[in-house]
């Protein structure tokens, strides 16, 4: 980039680690930057004038950058909500190494992840075997089953278990159970941990009520509440604020 061009950029740019940098054909791109900043570190990336990009993971989501090396440093963040540090998702990871080669840009490209000793078998595995589709059904479990008791379909703990039992959920537990934060596989295991997805999926549903438990006619029924939620499509959570 000539000199001209370059002091012409770094006259529209307020942040002063971003000024530096830029002068060494260096880019950043991060949420502290203004929206210009950010739109002239994406200009300048695009048309070649800087050869090193250094970015947050949202840069991966929405903003079509294709580079020939994406280098993922790490694959881990730190959620702020947790007070701790937690895996970026499987897909999240695909995206960031997605901008490496583009058939339009690049006839190759290299995608290099550095990650943790004790996850590098996971991440071959990754990304040189085919990955199974998991089910994202146990953290909405308790509204598909509010609105099979609304239904009919389920009207007792069993019940519950049963339709358990016939979800795509149910078989990957038995097929990845790690993924689902079962460490122990046994058998003895796996009925213990569904054993708790029901009792958690019912407690939940009272605490929202959802529900109405009948202990002496071992039954479960749908409470006006429950209706409203099945009817409306709305979270059991939701009603707890009405």
């Amino acid at each position: 980039m000539e000199e001209d061009e370059l002091e012409m950029h770094l006259m529209t740019i307020k942040d002063e680690n971003l000024k530096l940098t830029l002068q060494f054909g260096i880019g950043m791109h991060h949420a502290g930057l203004s929206t210009s900043e950010r739109g002239v570190v994406e200009q300048l990336f695009t048309d070649k004038k800087i050869q090193v990009l250094v970015a947050t993971s949202t840069l991966a989501w929405g903003i079509n950058m294709p580079a020939h090396l994406v280098i993922v440093k790490g694959t881990e963040y730190f959620d702020g909500k947790l007070c701790k540090y937690v895996d970026y998702p499987v897909t999240d990871v695909l995206q960031m190494m997605g901008r490496a080669g583009r058939p339009q840009y690049d006839n190759s490209a290299v995608a290099v992840i550095y990650v943790q000793d004790n996850k590098k078998q996971f991440y071959k595995k990754f990304l040189y075997e085919p990955f199974p589709v998991e089910s994202s059904m146990l953290p909405v479990l308790a509204n598909h089953v509010n609105a099979e008791i609304n239904s009919g379909t389920i009207s007792t703990k069993q019940g519950i278990m049963e339709y358990i039992s016939g979800t795509y959920f149910y078989r990957r537990l038995f097929a990845n159970p790690n993924f689902y934060g079962l460490e122990n596989p046994s058998e003895e295991a796996l009925i213990t941990f569904l054993t708790n997805v029901v009792d958690q999926v019912m407690a939940d549903l009272v605490e929202s009520k959802c529900i109405i438990i009948d202990e002496e006619e071992n039954s479960i029924m749908a409470s006006p509440f429950g209706r409203l939620a099945s009817i409306y499509y709305l979270k059991h959570e939701t009603i707890r604020y009405l």
